[in-house]
């Protein structure tokens, strides 16, 4: 009696190793149709089967009493358990990155916000959340997936982007998928495509997605190098968005994590693909999972796309040149996408488009109006303006918003009705005049002024011959300047224009940047000529009198050529006007005045700029100061002593400030700048506003 008991035991024991065996290489496989299996659990879960049908292989092995039939059978179930382990890895890394899908259906764009500028928002959306120490877990089940979907609805919608370039973007079994929820409660649409995970047999998958406030269309996945861990492929998503203004491409992609050899390859494999189009996209966005300074993103440096915020490893790369955009401010919204969204900071860009800007429905007229009327803390405001009115010398500041005067104050026994001498801020208004003069075809940036200068044909040196108009704008020309030290000994010449040609070239025109009063003079004198008038007079045809400018005042050399560099007098209203203009991109009261191709160029840095002490703001544009970084894309008419227009399109913004003609210093210029940072321009009640037509 005991051999048969025996035997029963055995294959008992036997057939319950099998059933262990098989429950452990099924779960796997239908675990997903039920609930979310994180990779952990997955690799957890393959690695228990692999052992259970080693196990069961055993016992099938060891257990001779028992009967052949279950032996044979649970040595079966035993190989399945254990074969299903890399079964499952290898179908997974099989899996092609399925067709992107279409979602959303958002209405046509245009209504209310400008088409002239574009807000791309780069974005990680890793579904775990941050323990006490900022560490990220896995996801607290579907209420915690949820409240995260919500929270980035809520800061994705403060943020107003027009295109979000979405990372790890999740489907889940229960939840459905980010990018629909996104598009659906923000009114976007949206392009989608899987990379990593699988919702048949994980429960899971994530990918890359592209939503946009206008249609997308001709949706494409690249496939890049997988990883070496087999759970993950990695993708690149592109798409074309059918801008009212401009179609362009936008390229998505999320490379290696923790891995920069791999991360590296992978971004070298996208720029392949990028070279290899007949039409290159204009922004590529996503996780490289590289730092700035690594090789391959190096190679996307070399072949034209420009890092818009370098560091970290979240980057959004610009074909600036092809594209004809530009970057007017880039910053990482950490505020609003903090680590219980998102384990990255997130990448939040604003361009200006080469587009026309929209038409204004401005009076003409500087009605003063509250602060709070356009957007403005008016008691942050108020203690902004007192503490630029303490400054020493200030006499007067002006503040407009949104073509709003919400501040006129006049200082020390000043006032606003007599025209206020410039000084070196008359450089800008010369700039207007040259765009004007371009546009009217009386001068060619690219023309020499030799062309037009009689006082050229003698000069001593031949170089002096390739001068150019544009030279001359950005500073660029070669001469000694006649500035700073030399300005006195310039003035003192009884002919400025031929005193600053005899200026000894010290760099091939185009090479060097030297701040130069000559330089500017040297161009009023060939507007002048080639306009067959005086540069006065130009400008009072051409600029002053259809921005209702009525007084003014510009004194001239001996030879009767005003001065290009200075002296220019206007009422501070009338330099807020100026300001306002450039705002507009050139537009006034439902005209294009100046072409916002030129106010483009004009505010932007040329290749050539300003280094070490000569760099007193920033870059330098068509006689322009540019501002840094931290001021968001501002650019100032500078004049000595403490003349300012400051332009700042990030807020719609137009500041004016008069002071005595007296040097104040760099300190005093730090201080200014900063209160008007911090509390002019901090006093925007919503920094992320979007530009809607006055």
């Amino acid at each position: 009696m005991s051999r048969p008991r025996s035997s029963f035991a055995a294959a008992a024991a036997v057939f319950a190793a099998g059933l262990v065996a098989a429950a452990l290489g099924a779960i796997p496989w239908i675990a997903g149709a039920f609930t979310v299996v994180e990779p952990g659990a997955a690799r957890l879960g393959l690695a228990a089967a692999a052992v259970g049908g080693i196990v069961a292989i055993g016992a099938a092995a060891l257990a001779r009493r028992a009967h052949p039939a279950p032996r044979v059978a649970v040595l079966g179930l035993g190989l399945l358990a254990a074969a299903s382990s890399y079964a499952f890895v290898a179908l997974l890394a099989r899996q092609q990155p399925a067709d992107p899908r279409l979602a959303g259906d958002a209405e046509e764009a245009g209504s209310t916000i400008g088409t002239d500028r574009l807000r791309v928002l780069q974005l990680n959306a890793y579904h775990g959340y941050p323990d006490g120490e900022g560490r990220l877990l896995p996801p607290a089940g579907a209420s915690g997936r949820l409240e995260r979907a919500e929270r980035l609805e809520a800061a994705v919608a403060r943020l107003r982007p027009d295109v979000v370039v979405l990372q790890e973007a999740w489907c889940m079994v229960a939840e459905g998928c980010l990018a629909d929820r996104l598009a659906e409660a923000l009114d976007l649409r949206a392009v989608y495509a899987r990379a990593n995970g699988s919702l048949r047999w994980l429960g899971f998958e994530e990918g890359s997605a592209i939503l946009s406030r206008f249609p997308i269309a001709e949706p494409a996945t690249w496939p890049l190098l997988p990883d070496r861990d087999r759970f993950e492929r990695r993708i690149a998503l592109a798409a074309r968005i059918e801008h009212p203004a401009l179609s362009f491409r936008v390229v998505g992609v999320h490379a290696a994590s923790g891995d920069p050899e791999l991360a590296g390859a992978q971004t070298e494999r996208l720029l392949e693909r990028v070279r290899s189009l007949p039409a290159r996209p204009a922004l590529i966005a996503g996780d490289f999972n590289l730092d700035s300074s690594h090789p391959a993103l190096g190679r996307f440096d070399a072949a034209g796309y420009r890092d818009l915020l370098p560091g970290g490893i979240d980057h959004v790369l610009l074909d600036a040149e092809a594209s004809g955009w530009w970057p007017l401010w880039s910053e990482r919204p950490s505020a609003l996408l903090d680590r219980a969204i998102s384990d990255h900071p997130g990448l939040l860009v604003e361009f200006q488009l080469p587009a026309p800007p929209p038409d204004d429905d401005w009076p003409g007229d500087w009605q003063l109006v509250p602060a709070d009327r356009v957007g403005l803390d008016a008691s942050r405001l108020e203690q902004a303006i007192q503490d630029i009115g303490a400054l020493e010398g200030v006499h007067g500041l002006l503040i407009a918003r949104r073509g709003r005067l919400v501040a006129e104050r006049y200082f020390r026994g000043s006032a606003g009705h007599r025209p206020h001498n410039m000084k070196s801020a008359s450089k800008s208004v010369l700039s207007a005049l040259a765009g004007l003069a371009v546009e009217e075809g009386v001068l060619e940036l690219d023309q020499p002024i030799a062309e037009a200068l009689p006082e050229a044909a003698d000069l001593d040196d031949p170089r002096k011959q390739a001068i150019t108009v544009r030279h001359l704008l950005t500073m660029t020309s070669g001469l000694e300047s006649t500035s700073f030290g030399n300005y006195g000994s310039w003035v003192a010449s009884r002919n400025w224009v031929r005193a600053a040609l005899a200026r000894p070239l010290q760099a091939e025109p185009g090479t060097r940047f030297s701040y130069s009063t000559g330089g500017t003079h040297l161009l009023s004198a060939t507007l002048s000529r080639a306009a067959g008038r005086s540069t006065h007079d130009f400008a009072r045809e051409h600029l002053f009198d259809p921005l209702g400018i009525r007084r003014s005042a510009w004194a001239s050399d001996r030879q009767g050529v005003h001065m290009g560099g200075n002296n220019l007098s206007l009422l501070p209203r009338d330099m807020l006007k100026f300001g306002q203009l450039y705002l507009n991109r050139g537009r006034w009261n439902g005209k294009q005045l100046l072409p916002w191709q030129w106010v483009d160029e004009s505010t932007r840095p040329g290749r050539v700029g300003p280094r070490g002490r000569g760099r007193i703001y920033g870059g330098y544009g068509y006689l322009w100061w540019l501002r840094g970084h931290r001021e968001r894309g501002a650019y100032i008419a500078s004049g000595y002593g403490g003349q300012y227009i400051y332009v700042a399109p990030a807020e719609d913004l137009v500041v004016v400030v008069i002071s005595t003609e007296i040097s104040k210093g760099r300190g005093w210029r730090g201080e200014l700048f900063g209160i008007i940072r911090e509390g002019v321009a901090g006093s925007v009640i919503d920094p992320f506003e979007r530009r809607s037509p006055l």
